[in-house]
């Protein structure tokens, strides 16, 4: 093709171009396909006798190339989906409206980086699907306001704000004999960690700070309870957190945390929730999802509380855990679900896999009526039952930390499929 490098046109090159009846495909022949362009611009207009000058003029008479129109090529967004462990091509149930339910924050504390990191992912991803491909989004998030570290946390701080209060008009020494026990109590809660657990670190260096100051006679009592926090608040929760009635003691906490979250993602510049949902707002819609997973059969009372049936299910269905099924069994992940304030081995499960769905509440726990007794939501079951009543039985995007797929997400999964719907099967 000499005239596509040297600006020409040769003789080969007119035979060629008027063997050719019309422009090659750009994107098979992309070098023929220009060399034809180049070719039809030179011979424009030269009024040659010749057969191909000929074809040349009544090809170009119209004064521009013929254009074809590439093939359809429709963007389509791929996700990583964590039931497959691979990026699948993202399909809404309802055309091009989703619906997406974003496992929110547990507002016992403050916010820290990993939550930074996942609603940054979760707004980045909700942006381009709304402003790129166009899909109408209806975004739920929950806010967990009821569990068993907001009790702990609230009743614990309620209890040492009392006590520092209190401390200024007692005696100094029976002050310091009851900081002295707890921290004894706290190095025995030590020694019975293992060397792998998180807390032990966090506790070495809370003894590190305090035992120069046990050894001072003259020590200051406010400074020791300050670094001795940690052991008085389980010392003093042992003793007098059953006295904790007040619900307002519970809602004072979660408020605050949950102010200072939403601050935090404003500062992030994370678009808000369309829909937010707090547990406490929902325990009615909860306690009547409960009672279907009991009509089905996927659920049994005992003492008080609600426990999801493992072994009716496995029985039915064959499996336990959809996301992570290699985690089934694992006690300690189990425990961590379950809370501060359940036993994995209670004897009230009629197998230790069991997971709560409705727990009775101890005194110093907040309640609500129900058909089974004054309980509590599980914690499991709070999100299934408010994507439920927000987004009805499909939901098209669950999402919410990695760390949470085993036994959080996989429960959701056994309790939303333990209550079909007739839309749903």
């Amino acid at each position: 093709l000499s005239s596509y490098v040297r600006n020409n046109k040769s003789e080969d090159d007119k035979v060629l171009f008027a063997r050719i009846k019309k422009s090659p495909c750009s994107k098979t022949y992309p070098h023929l396909a220009r060399w034809f362009y180049h070719m039809t611009t030179l011979l424009r207009g030269t009024g040659s006798s010749s057969g191909s000058t000929s074809q040349v003029s009544s090809r170009v008479s119209r004064g521009q190339p013929t254009w074809y129109c590439p093939e359809e090529n429709t963007a389509q967004l791929k996700i990583y989906n964590s039931l497959t462990r691979r990026k699948d091509r993202f399909v809404p149930d309802n055309g091009m409206n989703v619906t997406w339910y974003n496992c929110g924050p547990t507002v016992y504390d403050a916010s820290h980086m990993g939550h930074a990191r996942s609603y940054i992912t979760f707004d980045i991803l909700r942006r381009i699907m709304s402003d790129y491909f166009g899909f109408n989004i209806l975004y739920v998030m929950n806010i967990t306001d009821i569990d068993d570290k907001i009790i702990y946390r609230a009743r614990t701080k309620f209890l040492l704000d009392r006590y520092r209060g209190e401390m200024k008009s007692r005696d100094r020494l029976e002050v310091l004999s009851e900081i002295s026990e707890s921290v004894d109590d706290f190095k025995t809660k030590m020694s019975k960690l293992s060397p792998e657990d998180p807390k032990l670190k966090m506790m070495q260096k809370v003894m590190t700070g305090l035992t120069p100051l046990l050894e001072k006679s003259d020590v200051d009592v406010g400074e020791l309870l300050t670094l001795a926090s940690m052991a008085m608040e389980t010392w003093l929760d042992t003793r007098l957190g059953a006295e904790v009635t007040d619900h307002s003691i519970f809602a004072a906490l979660t408020q605050h945390w949950e102010s200072e979250f939403h601050n935090d993602l404003k500062e992030l510049n994370v678009l808000p929730a369309d829909v937010l949902t707090r547990v406490t707002d929902y325990v009615p819609e909860i306690i009547d999802y409960v009672q279907k997973i009991i009509d089905n059969g996927y659920g049994y009372a005992s003492n008080g509380s609600v426990y999801f049936d493992s072994a009716a299910w496995r029985r039915d269905r064959g499996y336990l855990a959809k996301l992570k099924p290699e985690s089934v069994g694992d006690l300690d992940a189990l425990a961590e679900g379950e809370g501060k304030f359940t036993d994995v081995t209670s004897k009230e499960k009629r197998n230790q896999v069991d997971f709560a769905l409705w727990k009775s509440s101890k005194p110093g726990e907040p309640f609500w009526d129900s058909p089974w007794g004054h309980g509590r939501p599980g914690w499991h079951i709070e999100c299934s039952a408010m994507a439920d009543s927000i987004c009805n039985s499909q939901l098209d995007i669950h999402s919410g930390g990695e760390d949470l797929l085993f036994p959080h997400h996989d429960n959701e999964i056994l309790q939303a499929e333990a209550t079909p719907t007739p839309s749903s099967g």
